[in-house]
């Protein structure tokens, strides 16, 4: 089985119709992949065809970019392009002529096909192939590579990817399939006639058909699900508003009700199960379920708790079901959650359907992971728009530094080459002849190419490109809160963190104790998503959580970090 998944073809909507209504010779076809992911999975142990391990014909894309033409347009078409291969200067008058006249075989068979053209645009082939599916033609081959006939599979749409949105791409399975896939990916919801919650449904059945890395095992069972929590205080705000005339105006406001959701989407999984190459984190994917989960000595929070209760303690969940305190292997809320915006399934149903379905396992989709350029990170030009003009100096100091450095200190250049080669650059020739004569480095065909590439990074600073010792750090929100929340506490009594007037109070190791930071959100929209921290570790924080370097806890409780980082 290929690494990130399976190939699949992807075909262009506008060539299928014309295919096959005779007026194409071949269907217009890019590689695609179904992707690594627990439907992949399931789809798999349910009769998915999968050739050499590699590919399948079972699941198709069928991408939306044009429809199909009437026999005038085909003319047109095919003119436009000759005149474009009659004025290209590129081209050998013997090449020119070769072009102009396979264009015009194609013109002469179109004359054939006059009477097939039918136009249908990109939109109504959608609804075409949305409700009625596509048929796609595929050759038979003899052993000696002949065309011996040709065989027929019917699709019908499954899903469109909220990936693909903006190319209106969508997925479409071969019909016997069709029951199979559709039941997994709406966990056997059946929707009403009437208001079925189509968007909500099309949003929320995808979710195992996330791209993962990896898995882990969780009996849905020790899943503690609990309430979220919401945090309100006062403080200032810009609100936008209407004046008398109808146009907006900023009106600033003080003693303004602002409110936080302090676990929302997030969990604490247990340091047993969590993977060791996760860094803290890991976002979770299965059927209508997605958090993005922090490593946490769950088990050893409890026994510190209860202690000689500790084997005997249950739990209650949202619902009112008792969990045994020594079963919990991860806690999260009802905003992880999306199920229950479906009536009539309960929380047994979707335990059942996760245990029948995959077997317990849960998806991971992505990690924490360090910058790949060592303690530094770069700043887009929004971050640096954002600063006050007297902290500029300061701001382009470790670029500056750097800059120097792959000037005058080649193991540093080639250090430059090695994180940013790439198949388009010749950066890995560069350092191969550097590794076979160190003395390469001094002719001038090295020196020219080291100017260059320099002159490009400058380039690149200039444009606010610029790097500072930092990282992109996976927020999680008032972790130990939460786990006072777990044991029925008042999770607003957390000690761990304190309000702080101008500040908000943060733990991370990425970072020294007593520390201040500047937080950037990312992607960084406005000078409004600028928010300042102030590390502070507390032992508390250091002995129930692993969130390592590459995730950060900030205190949501009385703070405006959440209003301040919304889009």
């Amino acid at each position: 089985m290929s690494e990130f998944g399976l190939r699949i073809n992807n075909f262009a909507a506008g060539s299928i119709m014309e295919k096959n209504i005779g007026v194409r010779d071949r269907y217009d076809i890019t590689e695609a992949m179904l992707i690594n992911s627990l439907f992949k999975d399931y789809m798999v142990a349910h009769g998915l065809n999968v050739y050499k391990g590699e590919s399948t014909r079972d699941i198709i894309c069928i991408t939306f970019k044009y429809g199909s033409r009437t026999y005038e347009e085909e003319v047109a078409h095919l003119n436009k392009r000759i005149k474009t291969y009659e004025k290209d200067k590129k081209l050998s008058e013997e090449q020119k002529q070769q072009k102009v006249d396979f264009l015009n075989s194609l013109k002469s068979k179109a004359k054939d096909n006059k009477d097939k053209f039918v136009r249908y645009t990109k939109d109504q082939l959608r609804i075409l192939y949305y409700t009625q599916g596509v048929d796609i033609f595929y050759n038979v081959y003899s052993k000696k590579g002949k065309i011996t006939d040709t065989e027929k599979i019917h699709y019908k749409m499954l899903f469109r990817s909220t990936g693909k949105a903006k190319t209106g791409s969508c997925m479409f399975i071969r019909e016997e399939l069709y029951d199979i896939a559709r039941d997994y990916l709406y966990m056997g919801i059946q929707l009403p006639k009437e208001n079925a919650p189509i968007v909500e449904i099309g949003a929320y059945s995808s979710l195992v058909a996330s791209s993962i890395v990896g898995k882990v095992k969780i009996d849905p069972k020790d899943i503690l699900i609990l309430k979220d929590v919401e945090s309100s205080f006062l403080g200032s705000a810009i609100s936008i508003e209407l004046d008398n005339k109808g146009h907006c105006q900023a009106v600033k406001k003080e003693n303004y009700k602002l409110g936080n959701v302090l676990f929302d989407g997030q969990a604490l999984i247990d340091h047993n199960l969590f993977p060791t190459w996760g860094n803290g984190y890991i976002l979770l994917r299965q059927h209508m379920f997605k958090a993005a989960a922090f490593d946490c000595y769950l088990q050893q929070w409890f026994k510190d708790y209860y202690g000689d209760e500790y084997e005997n303690a249950v739990i209650k969940d949202m619902w009112g079901n008792e969990h045994k305190v020594t079963d919990i292997k991860m806690v999260t809320t009802d905003n992880a959650i999306k199920w229950c915006k479906f009536k009539g399934i309960t929380y047994d149903y979707w335990c059942q359907r996760v245990r029948q379905d995959n077997d317990n396992w849960f998806g991971i989709v992505k990690t924490a992971h360090p910058s790949k350029l060592g303690d530094v990170q770069y700043q887009s030009y929004q971050m640096v728009n954002a600063l006050d003009i007297n902290t500029i100096e300061g701001a382009v100091q470790c670029t500056k530094d750097y800059i120097y450095q792959l000037k005058n200190n080649i193991n540093v250049f080639l250090d430059y080459l090695k994180r940013n080669a790439n198949f388009s650059n010749d950066f890995e020739v560069l350092i191969a002849l550097i590794k076979q004569d160190s003395e390469f480095e001094q002719c001038s065909y090295f020196k020219d190419r080291r100017d260059r590439i320099i002159q490009s990074y400058i380039a690149n600073a200039k444009m606010g490109r610029i790097i500072n010792n930092g990282d992109n750090l996976t927020i999680v929100g008032s972790p130990f809160a939460m786990l006072l929340y777990t044991v029925g506490e008042d999770p607003e009594s957390d000690p761990t963190f304190k309000y702080e007037d101008g500040c908000i109070q943060c733990y991370t190791e990425r970072f020294e104790d007593n520390e201040y930071l500047a937080e950037f959100r990312n992607p960084f929209n406005s000078r409004n998503n600028l928010g300042y921290l102030h590390n502070h570790y507390d032992w508390r924080l250091e002995k129930y959580f692993n969130i390592g370097k590459n995730c950060i806890a900030i205190n949501m409780i009385g703070t405006d970090f959440q209003d301040r980082n919304n889009g």
